[in-house]
């Protein structure tokens, strides 16, 4: 006896077939751009992190102080020159 196949099983299977390839497909380029985010992201990071300790090092007291006396002249004020606000 032989087996029977309604015709319109054919053309279902390549459908589901190609929707799942091009499903996969989607799946890969959403991966890859995801990947490309988080190296983008951890990059920005590093550099925000870079910027931070320069910033923190052009704050330094003992920086600003050598920059005062030797850039601009300025000493540690005198007693008489210092004003108390209460």
């Amino acid at each position: 006896m032989q087996r029977w196949f309604p015709v319109w099983i054919f053309p279902v299977l390549i459908v589901f077939s190609v929707m799942t390839v091009w499903i996969r497909l989607a799946i890969v380029r959403t991966t890859y751009a995801i990947d490309q985010n988080g190296k983008l992201i951890r990059n920005l990071q590093q550099e925000k992190e870079q910027k931070n300790l320069l910033v923190a090092g052009l704050k330094s007291p003992r920086r600003l102080e050598v920059l005062a006396k030797s850039k601009f002249g300025l000493t540690q004020p005198k007693s008489e020159q210092v004003v108390y606000l209460k």
